[in-house]
C-alpha cells in the first residue's frame, strides 16, 4: 500500500464526511408536503444540490481510481455499474421520518468504499478489536474498581473510560453529534479506531426494553455520520434477564446495519445491594456469569 493510495483513501473519507454534512443541511429544505413540492426550490437548496452533485461525482471517480490502483477489478466494475445506475438520479435524496436524508447514489458508493477501506486500514481493524475487548470486559473493570452495582450509566462509563484512555490517545468523552432537533452525546468517540460508543444501563427487564428502543432512535442519528464507521452499543444489565441472543435478534430485525456492534454485559446479580429502594436477589442464587456477551 503506497502513500498515494493512503492519501487518496483519506481524501475519499473527507469527501464522504462533507457529503454527509450536505445531506443534513438539505433535510430542512426538502418539501414535506405535496403543496411544498409544487413550489420552486430555494436558491440555497439548488446550491446544496450542486455541491452534492460535485461531491458524488468526485466520490465515484476517486473510488474508481483507488480500486484500479489496488488491482481490484470486481470493485472497479461495481463502481462503474453503480454510477450507470444512478447517473440520472445522482442527487436524488428523500427524507426518512423527517430525521435524516437517504441518498441511494451516496449509499451505494459509500458501501463500495467501505469494502476497500476494510482492506487498506488494518490499523483501524486492530484498534476496533482492542476497543471491543475493553467493552466486553466492562463487568471486570467495574469489579476491579470496587463497583459491584453501578448506580447509573455515568458510573459505568467513567470507570471504563479510564481503561479506554490507557489504550487510546484520542478519546473524546461525551462527543457532540449535533442534529436538527437535538444534540446526541455518545459516551466516547475514538478517532484512531473510527468508533463511537454508546452505553445503556438496564436495571430490570422492563427497563431493558426501554433502552433497546432508545438505541433504535440513536441508530438513526448516526446513519449518515461518516467520520466514524463503527458504532458500539453496550448494554449493561444488572442481572440475567437479557439473553444475548435475544438482544441480537431484536437488532437484526431492526435493520440497523452492519456498522453497529451490540455488546451485552451481564452484571451477574447485585448481591445484597439495594437498588432504587428494591431488594435485589443474592448473586449466590445463580451461576457465575461470563464477563460479557459477544457483538452482533
Amino acid at each position: 500500500m503506497g502513500t498515494e493510495e493512503q492519501l487518496l483513501a483519506a481524501s475519499i473519507r473527507s469527501t464522504i464526511g462533507q457529503t454527509s454534512n450536505i445531506l443534513w443541511r438539505v433535510l430542512p429544505l426538502q418539501p414535506m408536503s405535496m403543496e411544498e413540492a409544487d413550489e420552486d426550490p430555494s436558491e440555497e437548496l439548488m446550491e446544496l444540490e450542486g455541491e452534492l452533485r460535485r461531491n458524488l461525482n468526485k466520490l465515484f471517480r476517486d473510488v474508481s481510481i483507488l480500486a484500479e490502483r489496488l488491482h481490484l477489478p470486481i470493485l472497479c466494475t461495481s463502481v462503474s455499474k453503480a454510477y450507470d445506475e444512478h447517473r440520472d438520479t445522482l442527487t436524488q435524496a428523500t427524507h426518512v421520518f423527517g430525521e435524516y436524508m437517504e441518498c441511494p447514489a451516496f449509499d451505494s458508493i459509500r458501501d463500495i468504499f467501505a469494502s476497500i477501506d476494510v482492506m487498506i486500514d488494518g490499523q483501524n481493524i486492530s484498534a476496533v478489536s482492542v476497543l471491543q475487548n475493553i467493552l466486553e470486559n466492562t463487568r471486570k473493570i467495574l469489579v476491579d474498581a470496587g463497583i459491584s452495582v453501578p448506580r447509573n450509566e455515568k458510573v459505568v462509563y467513567d470507570a471504563v473510560g479510564k481503561v479506554i484512555n490507557y489504550a487510546f490517545h484520542d478519546v473524546i468523552v461525551q462527543y457532540s453529534l449535533p442534529r436538527l432537533i437535538k444534540c446526541y452525546k455518545p459516551e466516547f468517540a475514538i478517532k484512531s479506531a473510527k468508533s463511537i460508543v454508546e452505553y445503556k444501563l438496564a436495571k430490570s427487564e422492563k427497563e431493558l426494553k426501554t433502552k433497546v428502543d432508545e438505541l433504535y432512535t440513536d441508530t438513526r442519528a448516526y446513519v449518515n455520520d461518516s467520520g466514524y464507521s463503527t458504532f458500539f452499543a453496550v448494554i449493561y444489565c444488572y442481572d440475567f434477564y437479557a439473553h444475548i441472543e435475544k438482544v441480537k435478534r431484536e437488532f437484526q430485525l431492526s435493520e440497523v446495519g452492519p456498522h453497529w456492534k451490540i455488546v451485552v454485559v451481564h452484571g451477574g446479580g447485585a448481591g445484597q445491594s439495594t437498588i432504587a429502594g428494591q431488594s435485589v436477589a443474592n448473586v449466590s442464587a445463580i451461576a457465575q456469569p461470563p464477563v460479557a456477551g459477544g457483538p452482533v
